[in-house]
């Protein structure tokens, strides 16, 4: 028999996740991803217009990507008429499908999009296994 350790806050993020599927989300997050489970890797891609790279933070711990950074004011200390676009600190956490290679990720930002390669690890991968 195999002991598997609870981990209540994942069934509650399961659960959120069934409840924004069914009503919808009471609010947008910040910044908008997208996320492929490919046969040998998860990529994550994520619409981060105007951010310098520099302030940028990715991290992995198990099988949660976490994207920090900030999203600084393009001109401080003037009287806004309308400010829709949003400014600041922002934290997004990223459930992934599987367990991945922490040290074979790759993370590029071009023209306000930043990409996370990451190869699933080998114990999560298929193999073929020969009948003798």
């Amino acid at each position: 028999m195999r002991l598997t350790l609870w981990d209540p806050f994942k069934e509650l993020t399961a659960m959120q996740k069934a409840l924004e599927s069914t009503f919808g989300t009471a609010r947008p997050t910040y910044p908008p991803i997208e996320g492929i489970d490919k046969e040998d890797s998860v990529q994550v891609s994520a619409a981060l217009p105007g951010i310098d790279k520099n302030t940028l933070e990715l991290t992995i711990l198990g099988d949660t990507l976490t994207i920090a950074g900030e999203k600084k004011l393009p001109i401080e200390n003037v009287a806004y008429i309308r400010h829709e676009r949003p400014y600041g600190k922002f934290h997004k956490l990223v459930d992934l499908p599987c367990t991945v290679e922490q040290d074979k990720v790759t993370a590029t930002y071009n023209n306000g999009i930043l990409a996370v390669a990451m190869p699933k690890a080998e114990t999560v991968k298929p193999r073929q296994i020969k009948v003798e």
